[in-house]
């Protein structure tokens, strides 16, 4: 929703071309089946997800296939922590098999170059570990008593994490606070843009010109998925595992991240890359954050590797959640 060539205010749009837009081909992908305009048979975890957005690329370069060689790269935020790196390991995995004679009949090489990722969560233990950090003190979104009683069952909490992560099975997602918001009004916990970008996509015309047939209900959220990827345990699984083969491979990976966001904090993401074993963990270790574009700003540069890096952080100073967005607009 942060790079769709048009803005979209209450009831009125206009289209924006946005700088990226004269060096790439973007393409915007609504998954998983069951949200947006997308529709088909329902999955309930990122791997089968991941599957389906590779049988779509497949069918998507053969409809352009002056596209088929370009360099690939996935982009995503927030959840996309966990779509991204399943989407990039399918497709690579994929493309190993093509390299030996096998894959799927007919399928061609993806170019898959590099990953990235803004304000994801990849690691349920280090997202909660430092969530709560942030929101006390980074941002100050909660008073000290209810800090004070958020801290005391924090470590609870974590240790539930941890069992989930060792243990196979489905636990009881019933009474969180999302669920209980969500319950009384599913738009009610977002910004209004959701809203208007719903009513958006659910007017006639639009539907019409986007070719979206008219049974089909454009939906920022969807419950019923949401529900099915939870109790496969789906963001509870550490998914930033499977960024060191990919890197290994040569496939970069780039971390963008709002440093006001207080929904997936940086504090969290920088944790889990430096968790991340991969040929460039050492060095990330200790590669210095360099103060970036001046030196007066909450904005770091960390990269690993030549030019822009193989692996690279960035803290981007006064952004939040989608800082993607962010940096759009303050370009424009």
């Amino acid at each position: 929703m942060e790079q769709f060539p048009i803005l979209i205010g209450g009831r009125h749009w206009t289209t924006y071309v946005f700088l990226s837009a004269f060096d790439f081909n973007l393409t915007e992908l609504l998954k998983p089946v069951g949200v947006g305009a997308s529709y088909g048979i329902h999955v309930n975890n990122s791997r089968s997800a991941a599957i389906d957005v590779y049988d779509f690329l497949q069918k998507f370069f053969r409809v352009f296939p002056d596209l088929a060689q370009n360099q690939f790269i996935l982009s995503g935020g927030s959840y996309g922590g966990v779509y991204v790196p399943h989407i990039a390991t399918v497709t690579h995995e994929q493309n190993i098999a093509l390299a030996k004679g096998k894959g799927q009949p007919g399928a061609i090489h993806i170019n898959l170059e590099s990953m990235m990722v803004s304000n994801p969560i990849s690691d349920a233990k280090s997202h909660f570990t430092w969530l709560l950090q942030t929101r006390c003190y980074n941002v100050e979104m909660y008073n000290a008593s209810t800090c004070d009683e958020m801290f005391k069952i924090l470590p609870t909490c974590l240790e539930s994490i941890q069992f989930a992560q060792q243990t196979p099975g489905w636990g009881d997602t019933h009474g969180t606070v999302v669920e209980d918001c969500y319950s009384k009004e599913p738009l009610g916990c977002l910004p209004p843009s959701f809203g208007w970008i719903s009513d958006f996509f659910t007017r006639p015309d639009n539907k019409k010109a986007l070719g979206i047939p008219e049974h089909v209900h454009f939906r920022s959220l969807a419950d019923n998925v949401t529900n099915e990827f939870r109790k496969y345990g789906d963001i509870i699984q550490p998914a930033y595992l499977m960024y060191g083969p990919l890197l290994k491979a040569g496939i970069r990976l780039l971390h963008y991240v709002g440093a006001d966001d207080a929904n997936c904090a940086w504090p969290g993401i920088i944790s889990f890359l430096r968790l991340l074993q991969s040929p460039f963990q050492d060095e990330f270790l200790r590669a210095p954050d360099v103060p970036w574009p001046t030196t007066t700003q909450n904005a770091t540069v960390r990269v690993v590797g030549e030019g822009a890096g193989n692996m690279t952080y960035i803290l981007v100073a006064e952004a939040g959640h989608f800082v993607r967005g962010f940096l759009l607009f303050s370009q424009s």
